[in-house]
């Protein structure tokens, strides 16, 4: 969480040396530790660093992903280590997968997640239209703490795509766009 709270005031620094001291783990909370090094490198902006990141991070994930071909984690950890490779169109390939695995018809908490997810690659990877049409369907429905105005509005996540003007609309928007309850 404080991680979290230094990306979003974009304290970049205290972000990473929080993440570095959270400890070294085994398994899975390893794979998301890589991952999420890479991650966090691409919102910061430092090319090299995430590139360097995700190939640390890619044979595991890919190996993970082959073991278990609906893992959605591996999906949406590989998809953030996919663009720190530049490798976008991987990216948004299983970012969809990931969604289309999990749907909020299928699961309303789970499916936000993945949707939200499939979001921030698309903003990320050049596919600005439609991350912008499913941040206003997710805003149209109760999405919890994954998206809400008031987050996009700070988020970095969402710095590729902040000044287009389909993306501020949203943000000077009702907190929820679809209908009224």
């Amino acid at each position: 969480m404080r991680v979290y709270l230094y990306v979003i005031e974009r304290r970049f620094s205290e972000a990473f040396q929080t993440f570095e001291q959270e400890g070294n783990y085994s398994g899975l909370g390893h794979l998301q530790q890589l991952s999420g090094r890479a991650a966090l490198r691409v919102l910061a902006g430092q090319t090299d660093a995430a590139k360097s990141a995700g190939e640390a991070a890619l044979p595991l994930l890919e190996a993970r992903l082959r073991e278990s071909p609906d893992d959605t984690f591996a999906m949406t950890e590989l998809s953030w280590v996919y663009l720190a490779l530049g490798r976008k169109s991987d990216a948004l390939r299983l970012a969809q997968q990931a969604a289309n695995l999990i749907s909020v018809e299928r699961d309303a908490i789970s499916g936000v997640f993945f949707q939200a997810g499939l979001a921030q690659i698309e903003a990320r990877a050049d596919a600005s239209e439609e991350a912008v049409r499913r941040l206003r369907y997710l805003l149209s429905i109760p999405a919890g703490q994954r998206i809400s105005i008031a987050r996009l509005k700070i988020d970095p996540v969402w710095d590729p795509i902040r000044t287009r003007p389909d993306f501020q609309q949203l943000l000077s928007g009702p907190e929820q766009i679809g209908p009224k309850r």
